[in-house]
C-alpha cells in the first residue's frame, strides 16, 4: 500500500517538473535542468527574433557544448529531469563523472569511481 502510494507520488513530482521545464522553454525563457540518469545538465537559451534558440549540455565532469534542439538528451531530460539553478549548472563539470579506462581487448573497466579504485 504504501509503495503504491510512493509510486504515485514520484509520478506525480516527476509530470510537474516535467511541466515547469517545458513551459519555460514554451515561453520562451533561460531554464537550466538537469537528468540525474543520464549525468547531465543542459542550458535552454532562447534565440532572439528572427534567431534560432540554442541548446547547451554540459556532462558530468566535462565542458558544456552545443547540441542540436532536436536531440534526444533534450527530450529526455525534459520528461525525466528537474530544474536546476545556474549556480549548480556551473559547477556541473567538477562533479565527478564515472571515468572508463579500456584495455587492449576492448572491454571497459572502471578505474575510479568516489576515490575506490576497481
Amino acid at each position: 500500500m504504501i509503495t503504491t502510494i510512493i509510486k504515485v507520488y514520484k509520478k506525480v513530482l516527476r509530470n510537474y517538473r516535467s511541466g515547469k521545464i517545458l513551459n519555460r522553454i514554451g515561453s520562451g525563457r533561460r531554464i537550466y535542468f538537469e537528468d540525474p540518469r543520464e549525468r547531465i545538465a543542459l542550458r535552454y537559451m532562447p534565440g532572439e527574433i528572427g534567431k534560432l534558440s540554442k541548446y547547451y549540455v554540459k556532462p558530468a565532469g566535462q565542458s558544456e557544448y552545443e547540441i542540436d534542439s532536436n536531440s534526444s538528451f533534450i527530450i529526455k531530460a525534459a520528461l525525466h529531469g528537474s530544474p536546476i539553478s545556474k549556480a549548480r549548472y556551473d559547477k556541473y563539470n567538477f562533479i565527478e563523472a564515472i571515468q572508463w579506462d579500456l584495455d587492449i581487448l576492448g572491454t571497459p573497466s572502471i578505474i575510479k569511481i568516489k576515490g575506490y579504485t576497481y
